[in-house]
């Protein structure tokens, strides 16, 4: 008689799994589940970044208001200072010191301004320079000690 080997347990290799039927749904619905919280984390995600960025313009934003306002004590600060008073006295009001010089810029009389000849004499060409003519030199100073 031969010998007939019988298993107690049954192999896990030789049992085939027998799966749920419906397993093919569940299996779709935990797909469009993790697909879902995929998405949403993707978004979180961009929301944050969007955030961050308007941190940053915010910060920048901030600094640029601190420097103005140093800039605008730095303008009072020497806008209530002697060097300012001085500086608007003698410059917009025209007020001196002793010790300085003044000059004064006389305007030409209205009768030398009447005087004046508004045309060239005649000798003196109008639309060529001559370096080397004598007369055109003549002519030059002429008008100007006119």
């Amino acid at each position: 008689m031969g010998l007939v080997r019988v298993p107690i347990s049954p192999n896990p290799h030789d049992v085939r799994r027998q799966r749920h039927p419906a397993y093919p749904a569940l299996l779709l619905l935990a797909v469009v589940v993790g697909l879902y919280f995929l998405f949403q984390h993707v978004e979180q995600l961009r929301e944050l970044s969007a955030v961050h960025a308007q941190v940053a313009e915010m910060r920048q934003n901030i600094a640029l208001g601190h420097q103005n306002t140093l800039d605008l004590e730095a303008e009072l600060r020497y806008a209530t200072s002697d060097e300012y008073v001085v500086h608007m006295a003698r410059g917009e009001l025209g007020y001196i010191k002793e010790g300085d010089e003044v000059y004064i810029l006389l305007e030409k009389p209205a009768a030398q301004v009447e005087n004046t000849p508004t045309t060239l004499p005649a000798d003196v060409e109008h639309d060529s320079f001559r370096p080397l003519d004598w007369s055109w030199w003549q002519s030059l100073f002429q008008q100007s000690r006119e």
